[in-house]
């Protein structure tokens, strides 16, 4: 063999032991920061399942694994680079395990011929201990393995919080529950409505808080609440008018009784023209009821006790309408039941517990004549419970002026000498000054 090949042969076996040391050294500072890791990693994994359990799956583990054992195998060997040996390393490596006094080293250096190939490198070679370089990393992995089968109990709030939807959207769903309940609407109509609410849920969870849909469902609610609010007005105007024309027809004048006839046709005409789709049944004996024939003995259109019934119904209805949250406040003329709804068109709201229908006192900017012209002054005898301030009587009284005769005087003359130490110089002194002297002079 020429010394070309010889040279070959050794600079291979040179280089295929600084491998296996460079290996050796890579793999001794990977096995240390494998194994702190992967602890910490299996810690993460079983916090993660215990609080947020739907958001990891087991590609996305095998994803963060690969990822973190890649960054590992890279900062371990920047870690261990400056300890790698090359060609020239391992020849004297050689050199000293084959007892080779250091020919290899020469001839690399053109010092002298490459020596025989040798058959037996089991003296130069390096012997791996399997069970210290790969046992770190079979431990750790099978902890990661553990981590992720392993049982364990949610924590309250582990698995993610479904999206808060507007409050809107509840409330609606709760007044309709209220009108199927009490069975005030017909039932086509509050499907339509929980139909247009479902619109608004299918939207993308993203979408629920944009601007379109809150307007959206801003004005489906604000449209809903008004109806609602007139609705439980109109049926409250009913069942009071009903009441008053039934028990007290003989009290009231015919105006007042020609005004509650109006208002309970528009009443009556308010709810069938409402977006709200009063129920049939009810409907259909408001309508056959004649209110001009309420407090005779004959009724047209129903018996008493269906009248009676009838009006329960209207009274339940408004109550339960009016006790919604969240409505619409009442406008500004409708300050209470016993208020009138215009200025000066109705009296009262007169009821079978309030009283007639035709109280002397109007809303509205129209004088009031109470029928009387006598006029008294508020009066306090009692002084002790006055406060302070208050005025207790006025009066009046007469001057006394002092007319004698005063001569003309001298302005900012002394009429006496003084005495003691007035008669040098009279000063006003401040209290310390005046303690300092009394300690002495009396």
């Amino acid at each position: 063999m020429n010394s070309t090949a010889q040279e070959r042969f050794w600079t291979r076996r040179a280089s295929s032991l600084a491998r296996r040391v460079n290996l050796g050294w890579w793999l001794d500072r990977f096995n240390g920061l494998f194994v702190v890791s992967l602890v910490v990693f299996a810690v993460v994994v079983l916090v993660v399942r215990s609080y947020r359990g739907a958001f990891l799956s087991l590609p996305l583990l095998a994803a963060s694994l690969g990822v973190l054992v890649l960054v590992l195998a890279l900062t371990a060997w920047l870690l261990s680079r400056r300890r790698f040996i090359g060609i020239e390393e391992g020849l004297v490596r050689l050199d000293d395990r084959l007892h080779l006094h250091n020919r290899l080293s020469a001839a690399y250096h053109r010092v002298g011929p490459w020596p025989a190939n040798v058959s037996e490198f089991s003296a130069a070679a390096f012997r791996w201990h399997f069970g210290r370089a790969l046992l770190p990393v079979i431990l750790t992995l099978a902890l990661v393995t553990v981590a992720w089968f392993v049982p364990v109990k949610r924590a309250p709030g582990g698995e993610l919080a479904a999206p808060v939807e507007p409050g809107a959207w509840e409330q609606m769903e709760d007044w309709l529950a209220t009108l199927e309940e009490d069975n005030l609407i017909e039932e086509s109509a509050v499907e339509e409505l929980k139909s247009r609410i479902e619109e608004l849920r299918d939207q993308p969870e993203d979408e629920w808080f944009s601007h379109s849909s809150l307007e959206a469902t801003d004005t489906l609610s604000e449209t809903l609440g008004r109806q609602l609010r007139d609705m439980a007005s109109e049926m409250a105007a009913l069942d009071r008018n009903i009441a008053v024309l039934k028990d007290f027809p003989l009290e009231m004048s015919e105006a007042s009784r020609e005004q509650k006839l109006k208002e309970f046709s528009d009443a009556l005409d308010a709810l069938e023209g409402s977006g709200l789709a009063m129920n049939m049944e009810m409907m259909k004996q408001l309508k056959s009821l004649d209110p001009s024939s309420l407090g005779q003995e004959t009724l047209s259109g129903l018996s008493a006790e269906q009248l009676k019934a009838l009006q329960s119904q209207l009274q339940k209805g408004s109550c339960a309408l009016g006790s919604l949250e969240g409505l619409p406040g009442l406008g500004s003329m409708q300050l209470g039941m016993g208020i009138g709804k215009g200025k000066g068109m109705t009296p009262g709201m007169g009821g079978v517990d309030r009283g007639r229908g035709d109280a002397p006192i109007f809303f509205g900017d129209t004088e009031d004549d109470l029928g009387t012209n006598r006029i008294e002054k508020v009066k306090n005898e009692d002084f002790s419970r006055a406060t302070i301030g208050e005025v207790l009587g006025l009066g009046e009284t007469e001057r006394e002026l002092d007319e004698s005769a005063i001569g003309p005087q001298a302005g900012g003359g002394v009429s006496s000498t003084g005495q003691g130490g007035d008669a040098v110089s009279r000063e006003t002194l401040r209290p310390d000054e005046e303690a300092v002297l009394k300690r002495y002079f009396k």
